[in-house]
């Protein structure tokens, strides 16, 4: 934390230092140019410029280029081959074939530090300091306040209302994840939400009614019984592993265990809720439950694509995403599985998580009205509605994720709960909470403290960092 708490420091100084000389990041279409040419004189020369604009009082640059030249934006992403980034090039290719503001968006990929299931963009951070930023940079929607509270991103606001760009018609998730303290810092892109998919053939030949999955934690402990099977000391089958996929985010049992983790009016993060500490402690019972170490080193081991052990039939459930069917398809296309609702411990009191990425215009990026103008484009049904069924990607936009994905049977416990899916805390620590939830279930399944010592020193000492950031 010491070392999170520095490098903020040190961003904040950077940047301080660097807002006096502040230029528009972005390469050309020619990259690599070490002629020492300035801008105007690579305009009179014919060439493409990127429309580097200063931006030291956070006001936004008008990011014009002489007439009959492409503006060239540059926007950062961290996102790998995959269906994802050939619906984002898809859409970025829309954009540059029939914008009327003569702009083309390059799409770079940057390698980032994997964290968790987030990743962060180190070489960003970077570049603003220096003040060299690309002009828009594709982010984790719950990092936002974190770089928001870092001065690190340009407030929106304005450049909206200028714009005409208007969140009507979005997900209350999708408006939370983007704003901090007020204020909006960035564009919702895509989004995904959780639900427990089980093995309709493992249910049968166990007994269980393929048509009826669990609803409650409680029937979910009995189906889970029922499904393990043993050979010796060998797992030949298991029914549930809580914490395998997107079930290892504590937030995804502690709300459907009716806690929460956050509140908004008091600025506090509830981690030590008795229903927090009550799902933890479920899930420490249920490795007790299947042999304890055994069972904990058995779920270390398991593979992830073709070797998903969901996927191979050795787990029969497994709280997964809207964007794991298409692996299925993909590595297993006739398992015959089913997906509801995630298990809760009061009946029909299920909850869902969302996340999802979005675009921000880095502090000291050059031509925001034009990044604003593509941005916009963003959230157009036309651009959403390629993104969605693309990617199979759920939607920000209420109407195209029911259009696209309303009438689907396999989207159905995604849709039902998408209007009311939680997010993550929307606070400037939410990458450090992140890490040290997953540093607390670690703790608590291997013994090291009890569920509830470790949630309650967490609630404590996060809480003393976000004091320090207020």
């Amino acid at each position: 934390m010491k070392n999170k708490r520095l490098l903020a420091a040190c961003m904040a100084a950077l940047l301080a230092a660097s807002s006096l000389t502040a230029c528009a990041g972005g390469k050309a279409a020619s990259s690599g140019d070490n002629s020492g040419k300035t801008e105007s004189a690579k305009a009179s020369a014919g060439e493409t410029t990127t429309g580097a604009a200063k931006d030291t009082e956070g006001e936004s640059p008008k990011g014009e280029s002489p007439k009959g030249e492409k503006t060239v934006l540059t926007v950062w992403h961290t996102w790998g081959a995959g269906p994802g980034t050939d619906a984002m090039e898809k859409v970025v290719n829309m954009y540059n074939q029939t914008n009327d503001k003569n702009v083309e968006i390059n799409l770079q990929f940057v390698a980032n530090k994997a964290s968790g299931n987030t990743q962060t963009m180190d070489k960003l951070m970077a570049s603003i300091a220096a003040g060299s930023p690309p002009e828009m940079a594709l982010l984790d929607n719950f990092q936002v306040a974190t770089w928001a509270q870092q001065d690190a991103l340009v407030k929106l606001d304005d450049l909206m209302a200028a714009s005409g760009t208007s969140f009507d018609g979005i997900y209350d998730w999708a408006r939370s994840g983007s704003q901090y303290k007020g204020s909006t810092y960035s564009i919702p892109y895509n989004g995904d939400t959780r639900a427990l998919f089980y093995n309709k053939d493992l249910f049968a030949a166990a007994g269980l009614d393929p048509e009826n999955p669990p609803s409650t934690i409680e029937e979910l402990n009995a189906a889970a019984e029922k499904l393990t099977i043993m050979d010796g000391s060998t797992y030949k089958q298991v029914g549930i592993i809580p914490w395998l996929f997107a079930g290892k985010p504590i937030y995804t049992w502690g709300w459907n265990f009716g806690g929460d983790f956050y509140d908004a009016d008091a600025n506090v993060l509830t981690i030590a809720k008795a229903e927090n500490i009550e799902a933890l402690q479920w899930e420490v019972d249920v490795a007790d439950k299947f042999g304890g170490k055994s069972f904990v080193e058995f779920a270390a081991g398991l593979g992830t694509g073709a070797q998903d052990p969901f996927v191979t039939g050795q787990v029969a459930m497994a709280v997964k995403g809207n964007f794991d069917i298409a692996n299925m398809a993909q590595y297993n296309p006739d398992l015959n599985y089913g997906i509801c609702p995630i298990p809760s411990k009061e009946e029909g009191k299920h909850m869902t998580w969302a996340g999802g990425w979005a675009f921000v215009i880095p502090r000291g990026a050059g031509n925001q009205e034009l990044s604003m103008d593509f941005m916009k484009y963003i959230l157009s049904d036309e651009a959403q509605t390629v993104m969605a069924e693309d990617s199979a990607s759920l939607s920000p936009c209420k109407s195209v994720s029911e259009k696209v994905f309303g009438s689907k049977d396999n989207y159905k416990a995604f849709m039902d709960y998408i209007s009311t899916a939680k997010i993550r805390p929307p606070v400037p620590v939410g990458q450090m909470l992140w890490d040290n939830l997953n540093q607390v279930l670690d703790s608590a399944l291997n013994k090291k403290d009890t569920p509830e010592n470790l949630m309650k020193a967490l609630d404590v000492s996060i809480n003393e960092e976000l004091k320090k950031l207020e």
